[in-house]
This record gives C-alpha cells, structure tokens and sequence, in this order.
C-alpha cells in the first residue's frame, strides 16, 4: 500500500507541474487557438488533482470515498467532450496576434511530454496495483491523459498545416 501511495502523491506532483506548464503557457501566447487549449488542458489537470488528491485522502485513511465516487471517474471524457470548452474559449479571442510557430511548437512539445509522462505513469500504476479502485481510477485517468495528447497533437497540425488538417479530419477526396 505504501507504494500505492507514494505513486499517487508522485501522480499529484505531475498534474500540478502540468497545470502550472499550462496555465502560464497559456497566459504568455497570443494565439487564441493554442491559449485556448491549454487553458482548457489546465483545467482538466486542475480536476485531476483534486479527484487524485481524494484518493490519497482514502489511502491514508484522512477520508473515505463516498461507494460512487469511482463512477465520477470511471469513463473518461470523449475527446469532443474535452474539445467544447476550447472552442468555446477560443470563439472570443480571434482578434489576438500569432506568436512564432517555434515558440508554440516548443509549448506544445513540453505539454506533449508532460501528457505522455502521466500516461505512462497511471499505466504503470494501473497494471501493478491489487487495488481495483486503484486499478479502475488510474486506467480512467489515462485515457483522459491519451486523449489530451491526441488534442495537443491535432491542435499542433492545425496551427502548423491547417491543409493537412483538414485532409485528415474532414477526409477529403483529393481529385485531380
């Protein structure tokens, strides 16, 4: 159990690291798109740490979980669940100037790490766990986290080749 919790109070280390990266990276970028993402991405990490934070407050015995809290976090959010508070953010902020591709490209290479580092993490955690709470709430968590890369990953094409984007998401028919 000790490693069970000395890999939640590490996972809570994580998110708050990846909240800070993407609260202040979002306040220093002009462009609404990539503002608008990783403020929502914030968000998301915010509630991470607080569900995460539940959890260790059960481990150590501080608090015990409500018999339906796991269900709060059982199924992650679809990703165009995750989406709508970013376009949602975005629709107000068109007006704002673009940064440099590089400065955005490197943001987004960090908060990529940053999804990928938790992914693994609540894998690891997940697979070697004999707690099925444990077991169930860290899977959850990272699949969120997978779906948080695959926004980074889309959001990057579209600022960098919005025409690939679009091939890719629209599945365009290209005919000549």
């Amino acid at each position: 159990m000790s490693d069970l919790k000395e890999d939640t109070k590490l996972a809570i280390e994580l998110e708050k690291k990846g909240y800070e990266f993407y609260r202040e990276t979002a306040g220093k970028t002009k462009n609404p798109l990539a503002a608008s993402t990783l403020s929502s991405l914030a968000d998301r990490e915010q509630l991470h740490i607080e569900r995460i934070y539940e959890f260790f407050q059960n481990l150590t015995g501080e608090k015990i979980l409500k018999s339906d809290w796991l269900s709060k976090v059982e199924v992650p959010p679809t990703k165009a669940e995750l989406l709508k508070p970013i376009l949602s953010k975005l629709k107000g902020s068109l007006d704002k100037k673009f940064e440099t591709k590089e400065d955005i490209n490197e943001a987004y290479r960090v908060a990529e790490g940053l999804e990928r580092d938790s992914f693994t993490l609540y894998e690891k955690i997940s697979s070697e766990t004999d707690n099925e709470t444990a077991r169930k709430f860290y899977s959850a968590l990272a699949m969120e986290e997978r779906e948080h890369f695959e926004i980074l990953e889309d959001t990057l094409l579209y600022l960098n080749d919005p025409g690939e984007w679009y091939r890719r998401t629209e599945r365009w028919i290209v005919e000549g």
